[in-house]
């Protein structure tokens, strides 16, 4: 895993052999020098010119001289005359610039997942809001049903259920979430190695009058309560355990949005 760089860092990089020597005597080469900023990451690429650089380290350089020093240099011929030119790879632009370059392609990803989601979502709205019941095929849909189920009062119905999760990061601790006629409730559980605990550690509730609005952004619901306060849950939208994700996310904002769905209510037999 690569680490974070700040500061300036130098290169050098020789163009080719030359007859002046260093100080200790050492060879030389002609060389360009380029200074790379990083905060993190690449931000800026200086060109910095010729110098004269030793081959054997590549961190050391003499400063270019004077221009009366370099013509009698030339003319001695230990420099060649005309100096050749030199390109600095795109690799090291790349490398130099790669703070922007991972800034704008989570841009473009952040736009494109936005495209996607308000095309989808302009699809749900041609559907008309199912009250439920959910479907109940897999396992995971009968423990949440059977679970919910025996939690109803008179009269309560379940209409949506899926597996989610408080975040996006928080891949561990899992949620099994109904949407009643009368509350959300999310029964808390966890992962295993290969699928889910099918278990109850513990029931949250919220009565549907208390939940003002949702609103729905790729897959993450916000509920914002009366009380003025708000909660986010993800819900992974294809899960082979579970039979209802898709609905739930297409539903549940609109059943319980402050602006009323268009579009009919229907009871799903």
């Amino acid at each position: 895993m690569g680490k974070l760089m700040f500061g300036w860092d130098d290169k050098i990089a020789c163009i080719q052999s030359v007859g002046v020597k260093g100080q200790d005597d050492e060879p030389l080469c002609l060389a360009y020098k380029t200074s790379k900023l990083f905060v993190g990451a690449g931000v800026y690429l200086k060109d910095e010119g010729y110098v004269l650089g030793d081959p054997a380290q590549k961190d050391r350089f003499y400063p270019w001289p004077e221009q009366a020093q370099v013509k009698a240099w030339q003319a001695e011929g230990l420099l060649p005359d005309p100096l050749p030119g030199y390109s600095i790879p795109a690799l090291e632009y790349a490398f130099a610039y790669s703070l922007w370059l991972v800034i704008l392609v989570m841009v473009a990803w952040a736009l494109g997942q936005r495209a996607l989601t308000k095309r989808r979502q302009a699809r749900d709205a041609l559907i008309p809001v199912s009250r439920g019941p959910p479907q109940v095929v897999t396992e995971g849909d009968k423990f949440i049903n059977q679970t919910v189920t025996a939690m109803l009062q008179p009269g309560e119905q379940v209409q949506h259920q899926a597996l989610a999760l408080r975040s996006a990061e928080e891949l561990s601790h899992v949620y099994f979430v109904a949407l009643t006629s009368q509350r959300l409730i999310l029964i808390s559980s966890k992962r295993k190695f290969r699928g889910y605990v099918f278990e109850n550690a513990g029931v949250e509730e919220v009565p549907r009058a208390q939940i003002a609005d949702v609103t729905e952004n790729a897959y993450e619901l916000t509920f914002t309560l009366t009380t003025g306060g708000q909660f986010m849950i993800v819900v992974p939208r294809r899960l082979k355990e579970f039979s209802n994700q898709q609905e739930f996310v297409r539903d549940v904002p609109r059943l319980l949005a402050a602006v009323k769905a268009v579009g009919p209510v229907v009871q799903v037999a």
